[in-house]
């Protein structure tokens, strides 16, 4: 079934793209993984607000043991439709990462309508090339980077796959996997959305910022969307998907039977979780 947004009704809209309609109990998930999010920065070895850029917001976390070298590296960028949340409410992420010796990153950026969609692009592009040249500093290895995002978070890896490295001075083929969780994909459909008064985003900016497919094969990319979530949401990660399925080595697309936009973020704090799993052996397998 060919499912088009450009033809649904204002509230059909909201109810399939706007994940906080979507989901009326969405605080109450919210909160619980701010509170996980909490215990975990408490509980695991961590080095936080680190800055890799100009604006207090511009900042990052690492999470990964103090023994670590040469270890595998893992980047992840936090969701909020580019205008809410932080870094600092995901911390819970990072556990199964640095149980299995992986150095994690969480990243923050300047939020809209104060930044435009093609700044946030812009610091989460730094904050790679950041990772890239200083990892090694807290026993990362640079040439074995993969990436994860959640909601706007996997709107931003995929603009990151789109990036020429080279204009950075860093390898073309720096990301060498992506877990895409739960990701919005066309940008312009948030211009029909409530939301969009808080985000601002333009036209031009939407297209602008429309990922495609990525600009070199990557060896692994993994797509998720929960079951629970509306058809056009889920449809967006299904898209993307049948973009990309030739610009990989591997591709593995799921759909989560017992999961909603929001409840994910508190499942995938268990190491033991099956698509974590997937993505703990995408970042080790290198």
């Amino acid at each position: 079934m060919n499912f088009d947004w450009k033809k649904l009704s204002i509230n059909d809209l909201e109810k399939n793209f706007n994940p906080r309609e979507a989901v009326p109990n969405f605080s109450d998930y919210i909160e619980e993984y701010k509170i996980l999010a909490k215990k975990y920065r408490e509980e695991l070895p961590c080095m936080i607000d680190i800055s890799y850029g100009k604006t207090p917001l511009q900042k990052l976390d690492i999470f990964g043991k103090s023994k670590l070298k040469n270890a595998n590296v893992h980047i992840f960028i936090h969701g909020g439709y580019w205008r809410a949340l932080d870094k600092s409410d995901h911390s819970q992420l990072a556990k199964p990462f640095v149980k299995n010796d992986i150095l994690y990153f969480s990243i923050n950026h300047d939020l809209c309508p104060r930044v435009t969609l093609t700044e946030i692009v812009k610091q989460v592009t730094s904050a790679i090339v950041w990772i890239y040249n200083n990892c090694s500093n807290y026993g990362g290895n640079r040439n074995k980077i993969t990436i994860s995002g959640h909601s706007a978070g996997a709107h931003l890896c995929a603009m990151l796959l789109e990036n020429r490295w080279e204009k950075f001075n860093i390898p073309k083929n720096i990301i060498k996997g992506a877990a895409l969780l739960s990701g919005i994909y066309e940008p312009e459909l948030v211009l029909n959305l409530s939301v969009n008064k808080e985000i601002n985003l333009s036209k031009q900016e939407a297209i602008n910022n429309s990922p495609k497919y990525p600009k070199e094969t990557i060896p692994k990319i993994l797509t998720c969307v929960g079951k629970q979530e509306p058809e056009g949401w889920i449809e967006q990660t299904k898209l993307y998907t049948k973009n990309v399925i030739n610009k990989c080595d591997y591709l593995d697309f799921e759909i989560l039977e017992d999961e909603n936009h929001f409840s994910m973020m508190i499942s995938f704090a268990n190491p033991e979780n099956k698509f974590v799993k997937k993505i703990i052996n995408m970042a080790k397998i290198i």
